[in-house]
């Protein structure tokens, strides 16, 4: 769709107004003034004077957060290690090619279908740059605007249509988690935005999302990639601070630099982006707990004892607790018991009932780990 802005008609109009008798020159301006307002916020990323085409196109991560995070110059590619999921999003670009080819997985490079305002006069060069670019037939609310220099395309921050701001949703801090050194969940209260079941139902965020962006205290945004933090049920977002990659061993992260940067920052902001709006959660705030650098707590196990006897844990950790998960399996269809969550010490006792219920289900591994209120969950060496 093409679109040329003339701002200086309204300007015409307003004077024409002003003009009329007084009780109806107050009603009209304040129409006026509410107009410009809608105008200015509608065209606040275009030239007045510039003719614009809007379609769609597919962007690297690093165009699609260009101007909306502090930095893209992290952003590479998410590899995963399997070659399942390479379909999960619609929004979602691989170079999954078949099994075969992609035996050792594939790469996520992008997001599909991203809204662009493109200049009438550099179309042309835009669709040889990226021949992606569909032309709409009608405009977006939210877009990026693209600028086609010396056969470079650049784009501007996103103006985004924001569908709702929520400010009452509660938020969940975990960490070492099977996604993530790292997960935030989002608990919605008096709202139903956001999908958190595997169940289908009409949710206005769901695995259409494009993207995620998290913002600090500090006015840090950083933006989340697929499938190594946005998720088909988009209330959980992961993410790995360390290049160790210990939780969620499918992936290879990218963007650590600025991932990294999120540890002992608070997140106070979350925004959800889709492809023609987005949704807005502000938070009290969500503290990330720092890595424990070098903890390398260990555990043996004596099931005849029923317990679970540690060496090595931090002496620093304020309130430390040590709970243990027998699991059976792998995947979703694993089955996960827990034996025990108790203040950490010495030696902890098991309980019976969970223990006898979890070795009922077949032979599996401890999965045990320490949490306190200073550092994220330490993950512990079964010996």
């Amino acid at each position: 769709m093409r679109k040329k802005m003339y701002l200086s008609l309204m300007s015409v109009m307003a004077l024409g107004l002003i003009g009329c008798g007084a009780n109806e020159a107050a009603v009209d301006t304040e129409s006026v003034e509410v107009a410009e307002e809608e105008v200015t916020q509608a065209a606040s990323l275009l030239d007045p004077n510039t003719e614009y085409v809007f379609g769609t196109a597919t962007l690297s991560y690093a165009e699609f957060y260009s101007g909306d995070v502090s930095s893209v110059d992290s952003y590479d590619a998410v590899a995963s290690a399997t070659t399942g999921k390479s379909e999960i999003f619609p929004n979602m670009v691989t170079d999954f090619v078949d099994e075969t080819t992609n035996a050792d997985g594939y790469h996520i490079t992008g997001v599909k279908n991203v809204n662009v305002a493109v200049p009438a006069d550099q179309v042309e060069a835009y669709k040889s740059i990226n021949d992606s670019f569909v032309e709409a037939d009608a405009e977006p609310e939210q877009y990026k605007v693209v600028t086609v220099e010396d056969g470079k395309a650049t784009y501007s921050e996103t103006n985004f249509a924001v569908a709702d701001t929520v400010t009452d949703a509660d938020a969940q801090l975990l960490t070492g988690t099977v996604w993530g050194d790292y997960e935030i969940d989002i608990l919605e209260t008096s709202t139903s935005y956001i999908k958190n079941t595997r169940e289908d139902g009409d949710f206005k965020i769901d695995g259409n999302i494009q993207g995620i962006i998290l913002e600090t205290e500090s006015g840090l945004k950083v933006g989340m990639e697929y499938l190594q933090s946005v998720w088909v049920q988009p209330y959980e977002i992961s993410f790995n601070v360390a290049s160790d990659n210990t939780h969620n061993q499918r992936m290879t992260f990218d963007n650590l630099d600025e991932l990294s940067k999120l540890e002992k920052e608070t997140v106070t902001k979350v925004t959800f982006i889709n492809q023609n709006d987005t949704y807005v959660y502000e938070l009290d705030g969500v503290y990330v707990k720092p890595v424990y650098k070098d903890a390398r707590a260990t555990a043996v196990v004596d099931e005849k004892a029923e317990t679970i006897t540690l060496s090595d844990v931090p002496e620093d950790l304020e309130n430390p607790t040590v709970t243990a998960t027998y699991v059976v399996g792998e995947g979703r269809e694993a089955i996960r018991t827990e034996v025990c969550s108790v203040a950490a010490a010495d030696s902890v006792q098991m309980d019976s009932a969970a223990l006898k219920e979890a070795k009922a289900a077949g032979e599996g591994s401890y999965t045990i780990v320490i949490s306190s209120d200073n550092y994220a969950n330490i993950a512990v060496v079964t010996e």
